[in-house]
């Protein structure tokens, strides 16, 4: 009794409309004005999903049509899908749409996820990098900007190296300096500490020359492109080459195209650094004067 019972409920509750027999679903549901479900779609998925090249294990889970693509998983949000098909006007463009989902899940068995780059896009990611030195307020200013721009949890991926400066990987691009954020790396197979270790090496393959000029007690690295002078000083040892180097060697570094140094004992080149470490400029670094000591650098006062 109790089955039969539960039968005649179930078949009530077809007819009502509030459930639908999904095993007998096929694409003509689309042609009814009557919204289609997230179960109904997930149903319609399935059944188109059988027996396509490249694609298994089709399944639902939490909420999302999961399927082994191109030997990837990817997940569909079911809510999304169904509600952009329901926002379709007539059925011809339901049709069309669902059409579209057949069609990229092909596209994914054929050549893998479309979302992931490929090897050029990842040669020109990590080939792009280089350490850049920043003042550490621009961590901040990256994270307010990020907000601006929808992104809450973007972060500048940077490191501290002495005083009020930081080191912060880029993208050096034809037009524009582009800073990477926090585990931006993923998407093209690299760890942040990848991506510095990327960076650095890009600007020793680079950094191969560069000239001193000399102004008085002042002297000053020259590079090419500016943009660079002052990461210079993140290279292994860009001292071991410049003759008559002081025992104690000052720093001052107001920007990142400006890379001067002193004798650290001769008052008049100290004066002469501290206004150049009080210059202002577009792309600032720090206003204080450095040391170079054997640990590395450390703020003179």
């Amino acid at each position: 009794m109790g089955n039969a019972l539960r039968a005649f409920l179930l078949a009530l509750l077809c007819l009502a409309g509030l459930i639908v027999p999904l095993q007998a679903l096929d694409r003509t549901r689309l042609n009814e004005p009557r919204p289609i479900s997230e179960a109904e779609l997930a149903a319609l998925l399935q059944a188109a999903s059988s027996g396509r090249a490249g694609i298994s294990g089709a399944r639902v889970d939490a909420g999302d049509f999961v399927v082994i693509a191109g030997g990837t998983e990817m997940r569909f949000g079911l809510a999304r899908l169904s509600a952009q098909l329901n926002a379709e006007p007539d059925a011809a463009r339901k049709q069309r749409g669902f059409d579209s989902l057949l069609q990229k899940l092909d596209r994914i068995a054929a050549s893998g996820d479309p979302s992931k780059p490929s090897p050029a896009e990842i040669a020109r990611f990590r080939d792009a990098l280089l350490p850049v030195l920043k003042n550490r307020s621009y961590v901040e200013e990256f994270a307010a900007l990020a907000r601006k721009q929808g992104v809450p949890e973007g972060k500048l991926l940077h490191l501290p190296l002495a005083g009020d400066v930081i080191v912060v990987p880029a993208q050096d691009l034809p037009r524009i300096t582009r800073f990477v954020s926090v585990g931006e790396g993923r998407r093209y197979g690299m760890s942040d500490a990848d991506v510095f270790e990327a960076a650095l090496a890009n600007l020793e393959r680079r950094a191969k020359t560069f000239a001193i000029l000399v102004r008085g007690a002042i002297r000053s690295f020259d590079f090419k492109p500016p943009d660079y002078t002052v990461s210079l000083l993140l290279l292994p040892n860009p001292w071991k080459y410049i003759p008559r180097l002081p025992k104690t060697v000052v720093i001052a570094m107001p920007g990142r195209s400006v890379l001067a140094f002193g004798d650290g004992d001769d008052p008049q080149a100290i004066a002469a650094l501290r206004a150049i470490a009080a210059m202002k400029d577009d792309y600032p670094v720090s206003r204080q004067l450095f040391r170079l000591a054997p640990g590395g650098l450390q703020p003179f006062r």
